[in-house]
């Protein structure tokens, strides 16, 4: 090998080093969003700023209620609804869910960092924060709730044995259900709920589960109003079955 031939390799190992220490993908690195209490947000609202809110539920939870204006676009359909971000990279993006914290990895909030917005917050407290403090919501497609029947964790085997027929519906995301579900339940996210309702069997006891209770009865109730007639709800979800059933199947 020449000296010129290892000049060559030197000089390319040194610009390889350089652009893997300071060269990376637009919002690998970037921080968290910080959290804003709702009252500063108001603020920057009175202040004329231009302030986006955008709704990272399901687009069941997000049209039943949000933010007056928010934008519904939800963790998992960044891919889909990426273009639905604002054209003005300047604007206030405020990110928002309900009662669950949204988490920094929402992939709606790694893609608006992607493409460069840099004023990115989430709401702290969520939308029960925002009502909680007086400010107006709104309800593009309100779901009725309709009363239903929970069943605790504890009654969940005698249940299914009872109910042999019985379909449980995971209505967490893909990831999650794959951590961990119950054995024989189907994944089906509540975040596609309104199109996939219809592959449900009209004619089998259907048993609605989310993380912690606090989504599942909107989705018992959506689907009795489509007209599914014997649904039910696991009482505290994941979180409450998992700690009665110590990870163990039902």
């Amino acid at each position: 090998m020449t000296r010129y031939e290892m000049l060559i390799i030197k000089h390319f190992f040194i610009v390889a080093i350089f652009l893997v220490m300071f060269i990376s993908p637009a919002g690998a690195d970037q921080k968290p969003p910080p959290r804003i209490e709702p009252r500063a947000v108001v603020r920057m609202m009175d202040n004329r700023e231009n302030v986006v809110f955008i709704n990272v539920l399901s687009p069941l939870e997000c049209m039943d209620i949000r933010i007056p204006g928010s934008l519904c676009i939800a963790c998992e359909e960044a891919g889909e609804k990426a273009s639905m971000l604002p054209q003005d990279r300047n604007a206030k993006l405020v990110f928002y869910g309900g009662n669950t914290p949204v988490e920094a990895g929402c992939e709606i909030i790694r893609e608006a960092q992607r493409q460069g917005f840099a004023n990115l917050y989430i709401l702290k407290g969520g939308l029960t924060a925002w009502k909680r403090a007086g400010y107006d919501v709104e309800s593009l497609t309100r779901i009725p709730r309709v009363p239903g029947s929970a069943v605790k964790p504890g009654n969940l085997k005698p249940w299914l044995n009872t109910e042999s027929a019985a379909l449980m519906i995971d209505l967490r995301s893909p990831a999650a259900y794959q951590s961990n579900h119950i054995t024989g339940a189907v994944n089906m996210p509540l975040v596609s709920l309104h199109r996939t309702y219809q592959d449900l069997p009209w004619n089998r006891p259907l048993l609605v589960i989310d993380a912690d209770g606090s989504r599942s009865f909107l989705a018992a109730s959506y689907l009795r109003r489509k007209g599914f007639e014997n649904v039910r709800r696991l009482e505290g979800g994941m979180t409450a079955w998992q700690t009665w059933n110590k990870g163990g199947a039902p």
